[in-house]
């Protein structure tokens, strides 16, 4: 891949497109052919290089700081949508971010409808500006021609796998989503500088809701329901906690096409249906009356918080990001202990991961008959709950520490 160079602006790149099992490539209205080099424009050209995975170049253009000091203008790479956690967030951090922050991304969008971030999806890359990467490590990373980078990653255990490290380490500085992460990533080799910037909730999108009490007591969980969430500890929990009880039911919400811990009980219901944020609002939250969240660790765990906002307390694990916002007056936190994260060590990732967090079953189960046995206190937490994320956990409250962030290392 090479460049040209205009009053030291790229304009131009060459791109070389690898032969696949596909004679030809559809991007952005055009077709190009592979097994031929093509010469794009700049922004194009890494556009393209990351929905298709094309070697991205390897030159550094140095960088300018005037351009975020006086024109406020940042690159960032990243996936966004609006189901997945990571995808939400990078979008927010566009949308909020854009009275103060001009924002040039690229990477995937997925059902974008977003006005923010869509024009930030079009517009012209500077090389010259700083680079925000939000995404897992990537060995590309090494190669990006942004001379500044700025690096989002949150983690889950006590260790980042150690291919992360040097990676990491070669930009100019790590922002986390919680405490716990920043004392992980230097145990885990990391040098650069390492800032605090919480995630938030869209208040517009998860807000207080009434709710029909004239049904059984219910828990709720909701999310990508892997084992990390630990669904298996919390099904154990409930049928231990409630053997008999008839007005006590579990809703597992899933975002995944796959459910491994069903049980043949009525009071149990599994919900694989698509999670909008308004099936979300008119289904699953006004259904539930205490959301749990027996995680074995989190980057940060914004469903917990999006349940919180609409009227409910949580049980949720007491360590790693839920430890940044779990207060006693909106939910209760479940004891735990540590132990080797064996699922992401030999399964996820192939590389030690440390520890992570093993939910106390037994209190788990006492703050389930707790909560049932008060449902008036459940309550009361429930609105308390509403305000504290209105009033210190939305988007618009987080976003400063984002600017501040950038503009110490930008």
């Amino acid at each position: 891949m090479d460049f040209f160079f205009v009053q030291s602006i790229i304009i131009d790149i060459r791109l070389f497109i690898e032969s696949g099992k596909a004679s030809e490539i559809f991007y952005n209205g055009k077709f190009y052919r592979t097994g031929t080099e093509i010469e794009v424009p700049f922004s194009e050209g890494l556009r393209l290089a990351k929905t298709f995975n094309l070697r991205i170049p390897s030159d550094k253009v140095a960088y300018n700081p005037v351009i975020f000091k006086d024109d406020r203008e940042v690159a960032m790479l990243a996936d966004i949508d609006t189901t997945s956690g990571w995808g939400n967030v990078g979008l927010n951090l566009i949308k909020y971010s854009s009275p103060y922050i001009s924002t040039t991304q690229f990477g995937r969008l997925l059902n974008i409808s977003d006005g923010v971030v869509l024009s930030a999806s079009k517009k012209e890359i500077n090389p010259s500006a700083g680079l925000i990467i939000h995404e897992q490590p990537k060995e590309e990373w090494l190669s990006l021609p942004f001379e500044r980078k700025i690096a989002i990653v949150p983690f889950e255990t006590t260790r980042i796998p150690p291919s992360w490290v040097h990676r990491i380490n070669s930009c100019h500085a790590l922002i986390v989503p919680c405490r716990q992460n920043v004392d992980m990533m230097k145990d885990s080799g990391v040098t650069i500088p390492i800032e605090v910037v919480h995630w938030g909730v869209d208040t517009k999108k998860f807000y207080k809701i009434e709710r029909n009490n004239d049904r059984p007591f219910t828990f709720g969980i909701m999310g990508s329901l892997t084992k990390r969430k630990g669904i298996d500890t919390l099904i154990d929990a409930f049928f231990r906690a409630f053997p008999n009880e008839k007005d006590v039911r579990l809703i597992c919400k899933t975002s995944n096409s796959f459910f491994l811990w069903g049980r043949k009980d009525r009071r149990m219901k599994i919900d694989m249906t698509p999670s909008t944020n308004e099936e979300l609002i008119d289904g699953f939250f006004r259904e539930i009356d205490c959301f749990v969240w027996p995680s074995h660790g989190e980057g940060f765990g914004l469903p917990p918080l999006e349940a919180m906002a609409t009227g409910v307390p949580v049980i949720a694990t007491g360590w790693s990001g839920m430890a940044d916002y779990m207060i006693p007056e909106v939910g209760w936190t479940i004891d735990y202990t540590m132990d080797d994260a064996k699922d992401f060590t030999e399964g996820v990732y192939k590389e030690p991961c440390g520890q992570w967090a093993i939910p106390k079953i037994n209190h788990l189960m006492q703050l389930m008959r707790h909560a049932y046995e008060n449902q008036d206190e459940v309550r009361q937490k429930g609105a308390m709950a509403a305000e504290y994320v209105k009033n210190e956990w939305g988007w618009e409250n987080k976003i400063d520490m984002y600017k501040e962030a950038l503009e110490k290392h930008l």
